[in-house]
């Protein structure tokens, strides 16, 4: 049995075509002729084009292409096997590519999407922080802290819209919503409680115990300050 380029042969030599002739018809250079006879597919570029050469030389000889292409396939397909692979993987690549591509619509709505977050994430901020009770921190003093002074400093931090009062007794705040004051303790343990209330009457309350145990330095100072002038002391 005759393998195709056997038979493109043949018919050529029953027509009496010469390659130079076959040039003359179908503007396919003689290299090519020959190369598709003798089943040597190197020269071509791709399987596109060497089909391509092949459908054009069988329709000169007056062959049934249908049935010339169908034998290459079957002797030479796996010829340009690598060219099919290689041309499948640039066109998943290229899907891919496409997929990823950012076009200017894209960008928009990303920017959109992240504006519309950030939005309601302001919005969701703003609203705990508005309905929820203020937040209030206590720097000093400690709880059950004993100290041998009567006069403790209070200091912390709360929300600057909130009004502080510290055992009844309003403290203004700073601008940052910080908080610092004294105050006369007796002795014994003593009770601080400081409230932070904000516009909607939500509030924080902190109850701070602190111990004041005098010193022998600290009576002695409160004995001088309360004890009467004698005529000898003055000038």
């Amino acid at each position: 049995m005759k393998n195709l380029g056997e038979i493109l042969k043949s018919q050529r030599k029953k027509r009496k075509l010469t390659y130079n002739q076959v040039y003359a018809k179908i503007k396919i250079h003689p290299n090519y002729i020959k190369a598709l006879e003798e089943n040597d597919y190197a020269v071509f570029d791709s399987g596109v084009h060497a089909k391509g050469f092949l459908k054009i030389y069988a329709e000169l000889l007056n062959l049934n292409v249908s049935q010339i292409l169908a034998l290459w396939r079957r002797e030479h397909s796996f010829t340009f096997e690598h060219e099919l692979e290689k041309t499948k993987e640039q066109t998943v690549f290229e899907e891919i590519k496409q997929g990823f591509t950012l076009t200017t619509n894209k960008v928009l709505a990303l920017i959109g999407i992240v504006l519309l977050v950030a939005f309601f994430g302001y919005l969701f901020y703003s609203y705990k922080n508005y309905s929820g009770p203020p937040d209030l921190k206590i720097d000093t003093p400690e709880n059950n802290k004993i100290v041998g002074n009567s006069l403790v400093d209070i200091t912390g931090k709360t929300d600057i819209d909130s009004v502080l009062f510290i055992n009844g007794e309003r403290v203004f705040l700073k601008p940052d919503g910080s908080f610092a004051t004294s105050l006369h303790l007796k002795e014994g343990v003593n009770t601080l409680s400081i409230t932070s209330i904000n516009k909607l009457d939500k509030k924080t309350e902190e109850v701070l115990t602190v111990i004041y145990r005098p010193t022998e330095d600290s009576v002695l100072e409160s004995t001088e300050s309360t004890s009467p002038v004698s005529p000898e002391d003055l000038p």
